[in-house]
This record gives C-alpha cells, structure tokens and sequence, in this order.
C-alpha cells in the first residue's frame, strides 16, 4: 500500500516516486505491474489515479497509514 500512495502522491512521477521509496525505477515498474494486477486498474490512468488517491487518503485517515 505504501508504494500506492507515495506513487499516487507523486503525481504517477516514476523517478520521484524511487527516490520516495529509496529503490530502483524497475523496482516500481514491477510494484507497479502487481498492483494492476491486484487491484485491475491501471495507476497510470489519470481516472484511476484519481480514484486511487481517494482510497490511498481514506487508508491514511483511517489509521492504517501510519507516516
């Protein structure tokens, strides 16, 4: 989930997102692909950007997201 929100945070900015994270890009092209996979939206999509940053916020609030 951490890597959701930093990736939803940072605009969808792959390079920002890495250096938030401290791994390498493919690293999060490859997070990347499983939560596509996971959650069958494509975090790249600006509607589903979106809509990811809506739950990612809800996470957050809720007392999940601990940062």
């Amino acid at each position: 989930m951490l890597t959701l929100t930093r990736y939803v945070d940072n605009g969808g900015k792959h390079d920002e997102t890495a250096r938030a994270l401290a791994v390498h890009r493919s690293t999060l092209r490859h997070r990347r692909q499983r939560i596509r996979k996971a959650g069958d939206r494509e975090p790249g999509d600006v509607d589903s950007r979106l809509d990811l940053q809506a739950a990612t916020r809800t996470w957050r609030v809720s007392g999940f997201g601990h940062h």
